[in-house]
């Protein structure tokens, strides 16, 4: 007769724990760990439909995945991380990825994340600055000089016949107060960035901008802003690529029906990001303003269930745009940058249990 090793009464016991615990909560036993990263140090509130909602509704949960999202210092580092396999997954700006395509480097976009270009500049409300004409030799704030904004601005300056070396200085001004205090203390003339940081810096901050947001060189471009993956992921993982992008599909609609809600969830999740010395209650309506306005960069998509998608001839006007502003060397054919193989079962869900469990938290 087999005779069966025995077990210690603390080995079983640890056993039966770890037993009773998995059957409590199945999904504990299977949830995969993804590193998704986000192309700005600060995983600000404006940014809740895709960074964080998916987790508060539950949905990365049930897609048996344990998604952790970290914010890093500009599109290029990012990308990088990406590329050389310490992160799963990158959500940020789009022509950096062309200018790494372009090098050889095995990264890919796997889901268009907004309907429109959401990088413009700004100046003041009382600026004297009233056309891109009026930007040369003027002091110009961005996030970093790392990040596809810096790209974004060789393409519109391009546009007018200017360049970085019309400016009298570029400046990395960071985010949220460090970007606010070097507006309001003249240290630049004008900011660009993009128009859910905007969005947060008028609701959190007070500020008031005259925007530059119908500029055909940007307006034109509506592959922006990406979530990417490694082709070696998307050949051999595809199912943890479909349950993160489905994750954000539900969370986008969360935080359309329930800005509130995705804006709670969000300062659970990051809580440095609530404002200091503001009540709970009024953080949330504040940000719940902000996100209810920022989800509209993915609205059409979203409500035609199409979200993640785009139309290669879109592609191919970014990558011309690109190449005539100088910004890449290499034109590729769409299928180098895009890949559209996840979309149907990205969106394939039922809105209306979505919408009713949004409608049901608080």
């Amino acid at each position: 007769m087999l005779r069966m090793p025995s077990l210690s009464l603390a080995t079983f016991g640890a056993a039966l724990a770890l037993a009773v615990a998995l059957a409590a909560n199945p999904a504990a036993a299977q949830n995969k760990k993804v590193k998704l990263a986000y192309g700005v140090t600060v995983v600000d509130s404006s940014t809740a439909p895709w960074l964080s909602a998916a987790k508060t509704g539950g949905f990365w949960q049930e897609e048996g995945l344990d998604v952790e999202v970290t914010g890093f210092n500009g599109a290029g580092p990012a990308l990088q991380l990406l590329a050389s396999g310490q992160v799963d997954v990158v959500f940020t700006g789009t022509p950096e990825m062309f200018h790494m395509r372009g090098e050889g480097v095995a990264i890919k976009a796997i889901a268009n994340a907004y309907d429109k270009n959401h990088n413009y500049p700004v100046v003041a409300a009382d600026s004297p600055i009233t056309t891109i004409e009026g930007f040369k030799g003027k002091r110009i704030g961005v996030q970093t000089m790392t990040g596809s904004i810096v790209m974004w601005m060789d393409t519109f300056l391009g546009a007018h016949g200017l360049s970085k070396k019309d400016m009298g200085e570029i400046i990395p001004v960071g985010t949220g107060a460090t970007a606010v205090h070097a507006l309001t203390t003249n240290q630049i003339d004008v900011l660009i960035e993009w128009h859910g940081h905007y969005a947060l810096l008028e609701s959190q901050f007070g500020l008031k901008f005259r925007k530059f947001d119908n500029e055909p060189a940007l307006t034109s471009a509506a592959f922006v802003q990406d979530f990417f993956a490694r082709e070696e992921t998307i050949k051999n993982d595809p199912k943890m690529l479909t349950g993160v992008l489905r994750g954000v599909a539900k969370g986008i609609l969360l935080a359309r029906t329930n800005p509130a809600a995705a804006a709670r969830g969000h300062f659970e999740q990051f809580p440095s990001t609530r404002p200091t010395n503001v009540p709970l209650e009024e953080a949330v309506k504040k940000a719940g303003e902000v996100i209810a306005e920022n989800v509209e960069l993915s609205e059409e998509s979203s409500k035609a269930q199409r979200w993640g998608y785009v139309e290669p001839a879109k592609i191919d006007r970014l990558r011309d745009l690109l190449a005539d502003s100088g910004v890449i060397h290499k034109k590729l054919a769409w299928t180098e940058y895009y890949t559209p193989q996840f979309i149907d079962e990205v969106n394939k869900f039922d809105p209306a249990v979505v919408v009713a469990k949004a409608k049901s938290m608080k």
